[in-house]
């Protein structure tokens, strides 16, 4: 609906469709950069240490 605001306030201004564009894609690159964050972000149950430790062998 905040996309269509310029056109239903009948305002064919151009500052307020790139304004309003702006937004919209900056709503996305947000939106985007999140769910790039949470992919690449360890999930929580995993150490931060994934290589295992190997046990000392008793002599």
């Amino acid at each position: 609906m905040a996309v269509l605001t310029p056109t239903v306030l009948r305002t064919s201004s151009t500052s307020w469709i790139i304004g309003w564009s702006a937004i919209l894609v900056g709503a996305v690159a947000v939106l985007a950069l999140l769910v790039l964050a949470e992919r690449l972000s360890p999930p929580a149950d995993r150490a931060t240490n994934p290589s295992p430790t190997t046990p000392s062998k008793p002599e």
